[in-house]
């Protein structure tokens, strides 16, 4: 697909377009081979007139998963039981892939493809990846193309996950500087100066369509932000895995977290209305806290205040916490807190643990999903999840209900 038709049509996603319509349009033409083990489908052009099958009794479905040839499943594990010689293998692949073109996308690498197809998820036309119940299945598809795509570099790589409820500090050994490097640098506007993603090594290129600054390198500012000073803990998770419930109507970010699993997990909390900027994207308005997966994105990043919502410039309260002495002008935003966030290569890491979570949460509860139908399209059980029938890949909810049928288990 050529870069400069995904940005126009991206673009568009603020609009009033046919999401179906939108879709279609964007199938590939790229002629980049089919990746994963997936079943490739006829093109799927329009909503099924039924929206989908009938889910069995309770809630449960059928498992249909992308294909699995057999053999050995692949073990992702905690990122602190890694070698030093497995740690320098996924980073060489992260690394390998900042740097290799992208099959998809002229103009870009294969890292940076990832992260604009997750800033556009945001899309009001869209709404692909988040606010909804196909954020797990989603992001567990998204994880497993990353995955594939490090695979293709060196074949012994799976993606590490981090358990945020133990290893919950600034000095975690996940911030080592052979993983992910360590917090920002006050002295550097936050910058990350250590480790293999550090400022003048790794360059940001892909920002939110509203990104005024379009910092080129990480910034992260651990716990600094008012709304996230510390991260989820074991008992938040274990409340969450208590929700027998996948999700609920009306199927969006204002679900209750008592209600479904999903918006439990995923975080918004007390939200009123979603509202759509053209430029920014889908976001909902909220009044409650930010928990669980949209907290530890905030605590990576340290801010809360959007750089869309003017930061603390308009709103003086927000944060990060003022820093004595420099003019609000010159604060910057966390990468972690952007649509962009797979910028940031602990992005891969956090959505392991959350694909962790959910696949626990499976385990107790069974291969429940919900809706079957009436949901937002590309959120029900048997819609294509946007937009991975651009590179020939139609895959649903369905399709991603157990990791050990796409070939992976965790360990731990």
């Amino acid at each position: 697909m050529k870069l400069d038709r995904f940005e126009v049509l991206s673009r568009a996603v603020g609009s009033r377009a046919n999401r179906r319509r939108l879709v279609a349009g964007l199938v590939a033409g790229s002629g980049a081979a089919l990746v994963g083990r997936a079943t490739r489908l006829p093109a799927q052009t329009e909503k099924p007139a039924d929206g989908g099958a009938t889910p069995a009794a309770g809630g449960h479905h059928p498992v249909a998963t992308p294909a699995f040839a057999g053999g050995p499943l692949q073990v992702r594990r905690n990122a602190n039981a890694l070698s030093p010689g497995e740690r320098a293998a996924f980073v060489d692949a992260v690394l390998a892939l900042k740097v290799k073109p992208s099959p998809w996308a002229d103009g870009l690498s294969v890292y940076d493809t990832f992260v604009l197809w997750h800033r556009d998820a945001f899309g009001c036309a869209v709404m692909a990846a988040h606010m909804g119940p196909a954020f797990l299945p989603w992001h567990r598809t998204f994880l497993h193309l990353f995955e594939q795509q490090l695979q293709v570099v060196d074949p012994s790589v799976t993606v590490p996950y981090w358990d945020w409820t133990v290893d919950n500090t600034p000095e975690a050994n996940i911030w080592a500087d052979d993983l992910m490097g360590g917090n920002g640098k006050p002295d550097e506007l936050n910058a990350v100066m250590t480790g293999p993603f550090r400022k003048g090594r790794w360059e940001l290129t892909v920002f939110d369509h509203d990104d005024a600054r379009q910092t080129p390198y990480l910034v992260r500012d651990f716990g600094g932000g008012f709304m996230a000073p510390t991260l989820p803990t074991a008992a938040d998770v274990e409340e969450a895995l208590a929700i027998p419930v996948y999700d609920a109507a009306p199927w969006n970010a204002s679900v209750p977290a008592p209600l479904g699993f999903r918006n439990a997990l995923e975080g918004w909390r007390d939200c009123v209305r979603e509202t759509c900027d053209p430029v920014a994207g889908m976001s909902p308005e909220c009044t409650g806290s930010h928990d669980m997966h949209n907290r530890v994105h905030l605590w990576v990043a340290g801010e809360f205040a959007l750089a869309h919502e003017g930061g603390r410039e308009d709103e003086p309260e927000a944060s990060p916490v003022p820093v004595p002495g420099q003019d609000p002008a010159t604060d910057l935003f966390g990468t972690m807190a952007f649509n962009s966030s797979p910028n940031d290569p602990v992005f891969w890491l956090h959505h392991a643990q959350i694909d962790r979570l959910w696949a626990r949460w499976g385990a107790l509860h069974g291969a429940r999903y919900l809706p079957e139908t009436g949901g937002p399209y590309g959120h029900n059980l048997d819609d294509p999840m946007w937009p991975f029938s651009h590179i020939g890949l139609l895959v649903s909810p369905r399709m991603n209900l157990s990791t050990e049928a796409m070939g992976y288990v965790y360990e731990g």
